[in-house]
């Protein structure tokens, strides 16, 4: 059975081809870097920042990390006592939304994507 590319018509050699061999167009698509949503908020529920590292934002995830420190330290200062439990979860929003804005292919670079 012959498989034709949908863009110029030609024949396919073989009906596993990645790529047309005449016109070069994509047959099909290839995923990438896909992440579950889930387990970057699980992640980032025990440990901050690496749902971000799981989502492959390596600078981010680290930076969360450093941020949720401080804010432990802040709690001898007792703004802590606010400041832990809103980056927690500001983390797991944020690794949550990533993973999503990155299997759609979108941009997720911002710092804090909620």
């Amino acid at each position: 059975m012959a498989n034709y590319c949908q863009e110029c018509g030609k024949e396919l050699i073989s009906p596993n081809a990645e790529i047309c061999p005449n016109c070069g167009v994509r047959l099909k698509e290839i995923v990438i870097n896909r992440r579950s949503p889930v387990i970057a908020v699980v992640l980032s529920f025990f440990i901050w920042g690496l749902g971000q590292v799981y989502n492959g934002q390596f600078g981010k995830g680290i930076a969360y990390f450093v941020i949720g420190v401080l804010c432990v330290a802040s709690l001898m200062i007792l703004i802590g006592f606010l400041l832990v439990p809103l980056w927690w979860l500001i983390g797991m929003v944020d690794a949550y939304v990533s993973a999503k804005r990155i299997n759609a292919g979108e941009d997720a670079s911002r710092f804090i994507n909620v």
